[in-house]
């Protein structure tokens, strides 16, 4: 019995056997680290993996209900992910890394569902973007993993309060050490 194409099934077996069987949506799994899109409940790209601070969308998106696996291209330093990775362990996701030559683009972590899931936060957006546009000094922001003084640390909690797993504030011992703020380069 001849298929749609003309061609037997014994033909369709051997083809399948030579070559693979047909992959559904290849380059659409090549461009989000082997998924489905629709699976895909938020991303970052390599630069924005290679900044100091913690993208606090992803640790949402982890937090997701949906969410069931954290996907790491293969060739991303761990010095970059490891944050990242104690994120999903810490929501009790398993994590990926995965490489292929076949990959296209610039993601380089997803966190992805199971199945088609119902809310996309996509690609996320560059944080010094998001946080000029917040109205978060510059000094703030370039400064991700530093100490903040009390007027600093308020400013960051009135402006941009998911940003502070990327600061720690100065205590009484930092000012008697004379640790200077980061921010207002106190």
């Amino acid at each position: 019995m001849n298929s749609k194409n003309g061609e037997s099934k014994l033909e369709k077996t051997a083809r399948n056997g030579a070559f693979g069987a047909p992959e559904l949506k290849k380059g659409e799994k090549n461009r989000f680290l082997g998924e489905f899109e629709e699976r895909i409940i938020a991303y970052l790209t390599e630069a924005q993996i290679k900044e100091k601070a913690i993208y606090p969308e992803i640790k949402e998106a982890l937090a997701h209900p949906e969410a069931a696996k954290l996907i790491i291209r293969g060739d991303i330093a761990k010095r970059y992910i490891s944050d990242y990775i104690k994120l999903a362990r810490a929501e009790g996701l398993r994590f990926t890394r995965k490489n292929s030559p076949d990959f296209k683009g610039n993601i380089a972590l997803a966190v992805a569902g199971k199945g088609a899931v119902s809310q996309q936060f996509a690609q996320i957006p560059k944080r010094e973007e998001k946080l000029q546009k917040k109205g978060l000094s510059d000094n703030i922001i370039k400064n991700a993993g530093s100490l903040l003084c009390s007027d600093c640390w308020q400013e960051l909690m009135e402006k941009a309060p998911e940003e502070k797993i990327n600061y720690k504030k100065a205590g009484i011992f930092d000012r008697l050490l004379g640790t200077g703020c980061a921010g207002c380069q106190k």
